[in-house]
Order: structure tokens, then C-alpha cells, then sequence
């Protein structure tokens, strides 16, 4: 989906799209509880905030040809992926009281500074690895989880201060694109609990429609593949943000089911122990 300068582009329109959105908010509107465990949406503004330095640099550094840790930091993929996660609830908490009332100012000044550190980006940098906690990534997946966190991070906050939030049409791709490098069998593993491996067809619909595979269970970690001819075992029928919203455990299977979100054909008894 797109060159790297678009993507660059479209970082940068997404970032300041969301700051000019987080301006109207009234003050009481700060202090609500968010869709992201854990955090009040001035909580998760923080996260997107503090995200520009934990970024930035490691994407400059792998454009550069250094892939390397930076200093303090562990190698990339090494320790307790579940236990850095629960520990960031708490640094973004920490960093929204260091801030108090400058939060905004700083999330706007962030976002500059980030549009800064991608600007000698160029499309022959699209692969180059670069570092980051979870595991080496490219250039062009850095791009795509900046614009994963802004779009699911941005829905996190309008859903719980309104009624029916979308997400942006232009950034899904982005998304789908980045799931199987580096969400699907790190952060999501539907299948740990499933003694057999089965393939869940998911055929998404909408502005971002597409058919995808994610094979899981038998002890494997699960992976995700454009459909292709081998037959699956269960389909799964919903729209793109749907399957976003599921894939960050934002919905569960059963209620997404229950609302006719999600239509199961095949063998529905999968169901059941999909992401238990």
C-alpha cells in the first residue's frame, strides 16, 4: 500500500487530523475512561505522545543502517513481551502527570518533531531493519504501526465519547498490511489454546476490502496469508474495522457474533475455542 514518501504523508496528516480533533474535546472529556484498559483517554494521548521519541529515532537509526539496540534498551525480541506491554500501561500514566496541563501542547509539538524525523525518508529506505523492542522491523512496518497506533488509539478515546466511531478509511490498509509482519502470532494468537490447527477465513468488507487467512492452533504460532486456494475451516464475514477491532481485543468473538457483526459458515464449532 503506497511509497514510503506516502506513507510518510499520510503519518503526518493523520497526526495533526487527530490533534485538531483532541482540541474540541471539553475538559471533563480528558478524564473518561477509554476503550484501552487501564487508561483515561488523556492516558492514551500520552502513549501517542511519548510513542514520537520511542519511534523517531529507532526509524532514523535503521534509515541509516544501524539496526542495533540503543543504549539501556534490550535486543530486539528478547524478554517478556506481556510484561513490557503491562509495564507501558503505567509509563503513559506516569508521563500524562510529568505533563499536567501541557499535555496537548506536547502531543502537538511531539507530532512535529516526529514529521521531522521522517523527513529524509525515501522510498529506497521501505526495507531497511530497524529496532524495536518486540523485534527487528522495516522502515515501511515502523510507518504502519505509527499509523495503527494513531487510528486504533484514535478510536479507543471517540469510543467512549461517541456513539458509533469509524475509523479512518485512508489508514486501514496500512493496518491490514502490518498485521501479518508483525500483530498475527506476537500480539494476537487466536489459536494458543487450540489443540489442532485450523484456518479462519476472514472476508472483509467495506472501504478495505480483501479475504485473508489466519491459520492457528497445533502448538504453532499463528500466521496470516492472502486466501488462496486451500480450503479453510471456518469463515468469518465482517468489515475491515471489525476485524481491527477484534484482532486488538477491543471485541470479543462472542459478542461480535451475538450483534451480527460477525457471520461464522463452516465449522462454527471453532468458535469456541478461537482466542480462548
Amino acid at each position: 500500500m503506497g511509497s514510503v514518501l506516502e506513507k510518510v504523508q499520510l503519518v503526518k496528516d493523520e497526526s495533526a487530523r487527530i490533534g485538531a480533533y483532541l482540541k474540541t474535546l471539553k475538559p471533563e472529556a480528558w478524564s473518561t475512561k477509554s476503550a484501552c484498559d487501564a487508561w483515561e483517554v488523556q492516558d492514551v494521548v500520552a502513549h501517542l505522545t511519548g510513542a514520537v521519541e520511542r519511534f523517531g529515532p529507532n526509524i532514523v537509526r535503521g534509515a541509516e543502517g544501524d539496526s542495533s539496540a540503543p543504549d539501556g534498551m534490550p535486543q530486539a525480541g528478547v524478554g517478556d513481551m506481556a510484561a513490557r506491554l503491562r509495564a507501558n500501561a503505567q509509563v503513559a500514566i506516569d508521563y500524562r502527570e510529568s505533563l499536567g496541563s501541557g499535555l496537548l501542547a506536547t502531543y502537538n509539538d511531539g507530532r512535529l518533531k516526529f514529521d521531522e524525523f521522517l523527513s529524509g525518508l525515501q522510498d529506497a529506505d521501505r526495507d531497511k531493519p530497524c529496532y524495536h523492542p518486540a523485534g527487528t522491523i522495516s522502515v515501511e512496518t515502523y510507518l504502519n504501526l505509527r499509523l495503527t497506533e494513531l487510528i486504533v488509539h484514535e478510536w479507543d478515546i471517540r469510543s467512549s465519547l461517541e456513539p458509533e466511531p469509524v475509523m479512518s478509511a485512508e489508514s486501514l490498509p496500512a493496518i491490514i498490511e502490518m498485521f501479518p509482519v508483525f500483530v498475527v502470532g506476537r500480539l494476537f494468537d487466536p489459536g494458543a489454546n487450540m489443540t489442532a490447527t485450523a484456518r479462519f477465513r476472514f472476508e472483509l468488507t467495506g472501504s478495505v476490502a480483501g479475504s485473508y487467512d489466519i491459520v492457528a492452533g497445533g502448538g504453532q504460532k499463528a500466521i496470516m496469508e492472502s486466501a488462496s486456494d486451500k480450503r479453510p475451516d471456518a469463515i468469518f464475514g465482517c468489515d475491515t474495522q471489525t476485524f481491527v477491532l477484534l484482532v486488538y481485543g477491543r471485541l470479543s468473538l462472542e459478542k461480535a457474533m451475538a450483534d451480527d457483526l460477525i457471520i461464522v459458515t463452516g465449522d462454527t464449532s471453532l468458535t469456541a475455542g478461537f482466542g480462548s
